[in-house]
């Protein structure tokens, strides 16, 4: 042991060099772990500091931060009317003066970023975005926080991206682990969070995405965890489902869910339509929207936020009857008269909401009808949420993970995945199959970049080659100058012309074994380069290329053979980038 450990000291290697050199052969899966925690813990703190601006708007527009039903409820109805259009007001002049301060013409949305775009998501842009969304959801908006808060992940993923010099699929790949860590930190679901953006943005599981997006979403929940505590984002009485037979029902509810949300959805277009029809400042154009919500909060002040609290009390049987209906009613008014208006935020919350009402209403029917074959209401109204989500996002299995991960309740999972995958179907016949985030996924397409050739070739994914020596270098200097992360080759190079390499894993065993010492020239070690990519090589021919040779990572040179060295790729990125041109939109 004395003698191997004094032959490693022959050798300048730090604990971490060594650690390295552990890694290699992993260089990809080490890199980009890394990096998607990066993003997931960023996100997290970026959520929180969203949250924590919420209630400080909160508190200077209602005086209070106990939640805005709450607030609404204590206010006089004309200081609960005039909230909303003021806020509206300054979310819309935040806008205006955005667009005409930032030289981008607007907010590149992260679902845009991953799939047509480079994924560059502006600083600036999507800050002023967030103010705005900030003063629309504290003024009592009815639109969900979790969609700038997605988006300001993302738009740190793309940052850290930049920052790391990542090629164009990882950078789209950065992007969406800011996604999927923005929706782990809304709704305290880390699988969820993954495979929404999985099933619903990259329309792929394969592991070279999937993996990296789980990271992300587990660190950001892990994160949240920290200043939230843990727990589920909806507290529920105990339900136990009084026979089997009742699936009968929640069959009948899927398909009721099914035929209500493409309406909504087409409520929505209608609305926008509206507003962009009328030719207002977007100052005006928001301020009506509020102005719209602040009128009906007089008579139904629950229609304030994200509706989490009207939830709980859906859940918990406090709101019941011909009440619940007129809240239900309500609240998809000013749903759509918020979104119509162009405030920044989320329809995912809203559409939890309507479905929660839609399935209690259902619920309180049938188990006044039927006390002993039927759940209650609460039963109902769970389902309902992940069935109406079902229904608008087509993306029933994320619906499914999300309700059982803010429920943690084991027992609602068989009727949920009935109603899920039902409401999906019933609801695929309508709007030829679009869903909420249709316009999203599909924006930009035409002169995008959808055909973008720098994905149909490696050129896109060159990087600056980790570890090059001359040939005179000895093994010592070699590890000395080794960078501080994994690295697969390291690169003999003499006159910008590529003569060999090695790879240093094997070296350094052969260091241990006492076959080298650290005055051995690399040049006697390496070998012969029998291998190296074009720029010009199609991603199909460079993948055969990496299977062939059993590698991770090639050089790139000029020439197809031992030329000038331009770079390096690896396999991963090959992948991703393949993956792109699988999945984007025709």
């Amino acid at each position: 042991m004395h003698t191997q450990v004094r032959e490693l000291a022959r050798l300048p290697l730090s604990l971490l060099t060594r650690l390295r050199l552990i890694l290699l052969g992993h260089e990809d899966l080490a890199g980009i772990v890394f990096w998607a925690a990066l993003v997931g813990f960023c996100g997290a703190l970026a959520s929180v500091a969203f949250r924590e601006g919420v209630r400080l708007f909160e508190t200077l527009f209602t005086g209070q931060a106990i939640g805005l039903v709450h607030a609404a409820s204590e206010l006089t109805w004309w200081h609960r009317a005039l909230v909303p259009p003021v806020g509206g007001a300054c979310a819309g002049l935040v806008l205006y003066l955005a667009g005409r301060a930032v030289s981008s013409a607007r907010a590149v949305d992260y679902m845009e970023a991953i799939l047509v775009g480079d994924g560059r998501i502006g600083l600036r842009t999507s800050l002023c975005n967030s103010l705005s969304s900030l003063l629309t959801i504290a003024s009592g908006g009815s639109i969900g926080r979790e969609g700038p808060m997605v988006q300001l992940a993302a738009m740190l993923g793309s940052k850290l991206g930049v920052l790391a010099r990542a090629p164009l699929p990882r950078l789209r790949l950065m992007v969406a682990c800011g996604g999927a860590a923005g929706i782990a930190a809304a709704y305290n679901a880390p699988i969820s969070g993954a495979l929404f953006v999985s099933e619903i943005v990259l329309g792929s599981t394969a592991m070279e995405s999937f993996g990296p997006l789980v990271v992300a979403s587990v660190v950001s929940s892990a994160t949240i965890h920290r200043f939230l505590g843990y727990g589920p984002v909806f507290v529920i009485p105990p339900l136990q489902f009084a026979s089997n037979w009742e699936l009968v029902f929640y069959v009948i509810l899927g398909v009721l869910l099914g035929h209500l949300a493409p309406p909504f959805l087409a409520l929505l277009d209608f609305a926008k339509s509206r507003f962009v029809g009328w030719q207002l400042p977007l100052y005006w154009q928001l301020a009506l929207g509020g102005l719209i919500v602040g009128a009906i909060s007089i008579f139904v002040p629950q229609v304030w936020g994200n509706g989490y609290s009207v939830v709980g009390n859906i859940l918990a049987g406090e709101l019941v009857g011909l009440w619940l209906l007129a809240v239900l009613a309500a609240k998809v008014l000013a749903t759509a008269a918020t979104v119509g208006s162009g405030a920044v935020g989320g329809v995912f919350t809203p559409t939890l909401f309507i479905g929660c009402g839609v399935g209690a209403a259902v619920g309180a029917v049938l188990h006044a009808l039927l006390p002993s074959v039927t759940s209650v209401p609460a039963a109902y109204a769970l389902v309902g949420m992940g069935g109406f989500l079902a229904a608008t996002t087509h993306a029933p299995l994320t619906s499914i993970l999300m309700i059982f991960e803010m429920t943690l309740d084991y027992d609602i999972v068989l009727p949920l995945m009935l109603t899920c995958v039902t409401a999906h179907y019933t609801a695929k016949v309508y709007r030829r199959g679009e869903s909420v985030y249709h316009a999203a996924l599909s924006h930009g397409l035409a002169g995008s970049g959808s055909n973008d050739w720098r994905l149909k070739t490696v050129s896109s994914l060159v990087k600056p080659a980790v570890s090059i020596v001359k040939p005179s270098a000895t093994l010592r200097e070699m590890f000395a100058q080794l960078p501080r992360r994994p690295v697969g080759r390291v690169y003999i190079v003499e006159r910008d012309e590529i003569v060999a390499w090695l790879d240093p894993r094997q070296i350094l065993k052969r260091v241990r074994s006492r076959q080298l010492d650290g005055e051995t020239p690399v040049a006697e070690v390496a070998e012969s380069v029998t291998c190296a990519l074009a720029p010009e090589m199609p991603l199909g021919v460079a993948l055969d290329v990496f299977l062939r040779e059993h590698a991770t990572v090639l050089p790139v040179t000029a020439g197809q053979w031992r030329n000038t060295l331009l770079g390096e790729v690896s396999r991963h990125d090959v992948l991703l980038a393949i993956r792109d041109r699988l999945t984007l939109p025709k």
